[in-house]
């Protein structure tokens, strides 16, 4: 411990006049191992670490193979600190039988016999079977179990040592060199066919094509990747650096890039707090990745996931509907109904609502079947939910959009605003207001995750397809069939059984929950959280417009799936070119 550090110690001495135990460990990688001519193919590297549920990649050696970090200072019996890291085999040809040996040492590193009376260390695991191209998490916990009077420093050291197996075979999948590198892994937008075309957004709302050899995206920036469809009009031919004429447009899409994230809450809550609701949004940490890199599967807070959105289809990204889907009423027919030809995502047009929730899915998924059309799925608006609560995006709740004649890309004047068409109460989206209802404070985001109408996803209680009386037309053989596009939650659920959730849904991590008049509420901003259950069998997300503080892109509700004329939908697109 540096003079610096000492000195602040000695300072919460004297101040909370108790002792503590500060821990040091130094946690190294072997590897050097003895495996004659292939010995440089046999590597293992750390790619993650976390101190006490944050991200602190700062702590790992330059080469990958060393973590070196400072618990907390821990001044309470059994209070914790807690290292956890991801160990990736970066080898083709060997898989790793990997035993974790820790020490007490001096500050010479020499080996201190015995137990230490003042803290206890927990490993886990003790080992592990590291598979070629495989990422693993393991953790190291200093417990205090005996108070001190004096500054005390102790040492650790741990070491993951490595034996190789050969492998008869070589693996499907292998993480790439660029995260060996440290280099950015950033999933380029799959424009897939020659019907998606790359533009570029002026505030104003203008559209110009993009020269994708030029840089039309920074994520680093929050300028997120867009893309259009155009009407089908074979005339029209639109060259790079060309304006592109707004009723030329069928649809705009966003892309959100393949990533991992930290997980920042389990979500294992069933029941909720009677009490007044707080808000405890945080920013989510993210990692892009591209489908070359082994997914990383953490399950516990402080872990790492590769959002599940991106694994169900292996994809390097997804293309978001930038507005709710809306409907050209002007053409007449009935609403409720399969027409994937009355498809338009487009800002100021009126919402597609009163149609159920098979027709929405037979609509989405038959729009552009060449780019694997869908309707969104929960896990999707988790995945965008996400993004845009993280450095990437506005990293906080989006406007709700206000307006109550239901036009896409409107934002309310005021946080919470009550529902309105009067324009000194919400604007479009190609105003300054506007662009506080778009996941990344700009015009490049995506739009009406709050309020417009409330929006069915692709999410239901597993085995039910009928409720209160109404049943929602999907069948058991349809469920097989359309198995990728659905995300099926437990049967067992209920309206309270967050538990239930699918990590990265967006769901059940916004806990804790409240039951607080007359509504269960979440953490994150005080958005509805309601689960499936007998009554109601398929999400909802967003809110509605008239729904102010309890709309966001953290609300989740549910319902039978009927049509409703304040509910509507997503596309999606996952194209794999």
């Amino acid at each position: 411990m540096d003079n610096k550090k000492r000195n602040i110690v000695l300072t919460l001495i004297v101040l909370l006049a108790i002792g503590f135990a500060s821990v040091s460990s130094v946690l190294v990688i072997n590897g050097l191992l003895a495996i004659g001519e292939n010995s440089e193919d046999f590597k293992i590297i750390f790619t993650s670490a976390s101190i006490d549920g944050t991200q602190r990649n700062d702590v790992i050696s330059e080469s990958k193979t060393a973590i070196s970090y400072e618990t907390k200072v821990l001044s309470l019996i059994d209070e914790e600190s807690t290292l956890e890291y991801e160990a990736t085999n970066t080898s083709r040809n060997y898989d790793a039988d990997v035993q974790i040996v820790c020490n007490i040492v001096d500050e010479d590193e020499n080996i201190i016999e015995g137990e230490n009376e003042y803290v206890d260390m927990t490993y886990a695991p003790k080992s592990m079977e590291l598979l070629a191209g495989e990422t693993k998490q393991g953790s190291i916990t200093a417990k205090l179990k005996k108070a001190v009077t004096e500054p005390m420093d102790i040492h650790i050291k741990c070491t993951l040592n490595g034996t190789p197996k050969e492998r008869d075979e070589l693996p499907t999948t292998t993480t790439t060199s660029k995260v060996e590198e440290g280099e950015p892994n950033f999933p380029e937008p799959d424009l897939g066919n020659d019907k998606l075309i790359p533009i570029n957004l002026a505030n104003d709302g203008t559209v110009t094509v993009a020269n994708t050899e030029e840089e039309w995206y920074d994520y680093d920036n929050k300028e997120w990747a867009n893309a259009i469809i155009l009407i089908d009009s074979p005339s029209k031919i639109y060259n790079v650096g060309d304006v592109v004429l707004e009723d030329d447009i069928e649809s705009y899409f966003v892309w959100i890039p393949r990533y991992r994230y930290q997980i920042f809450d389990d979500g294992n809550y069933t029941e909720a707090i009677n009490d007044i609701p707080i808000e405890n949004g945080k920013e989510i940490q993210i990692e892009f990745e591209t489908n070359d890199v082994t997914p990383s599967t953490g399950s516990t807070k402080g872990s790492w996931l590769t959002h599940p959105a991106f694994t169900n289809f292996n994809v390097n990204g997804l293309w978001v509907g930038k507005f709710e889907t809306g409907y050209d009423y002007e053409l007449g027919g009935s609403l409720n109904w399969i027409q994937p030809d009355r498809v338009l995502i487009k800002p100021n047009v009126r919402s597609w609502k009163k149609i159920a929730i098979k027709n929405i899915f037979m609509t989405a998924y038959n729009y552009e079947r060449d780019l694997d059309s869908h309707m969104m799925k929960n896990t999707e608006w988790g995945a965008a939910a996400y993004l845009s609560h993280s450095k990437y995006g506005i990293n906080t709740e989006v406007r709700i959009n206000n307006n109550s004649n239901y036009l896409t890309g409107y934002a309310g004047f005021e946080k919470d605003a009550a529902s309105s068409t009067d324009e000194s109460k919400t604007l479009p989206y190609n105003t300054e207001t506007g662009y506080l209802a778009s996941t990344t404070g700009n015009i490049t985001g995506i739009y009406d995750m709050s309020g417009g109408v409330e929006e069915y996803v692709a999410g239901y209680k597993s085995g039910q397809f009928c409720a209160s009386g109404y049943c929602s037309g999907f069948t058991a053989e349809d469920m097989t069939t359309y198995e990728k596009y659905i995300d099926a939650y437990s049967s067992e659920s209920t309206l309270a059984s967050w538990n239930n959730r699918i990590l990265g849904d967006a769901t059940g991590e916004m806990g804790h929950f409240y039951s607080y008049k007359g509504y269960y509420k979440n953490s994150w901003y005080n958005d509805n959280s309601s689960f499936l259950n007998t009554s109601s069998i398929w999400f909802t997300r967003g809110g509605m417009c008239g729904m102010q503080e309890r709309a966001g892109q953290f609300c989740f509700r549910v319902n039978l799936g009927k049509d409703y004329d304040q509910i509507g939908f997503r596309v999606v697109l996952a194209p794999t070119n």
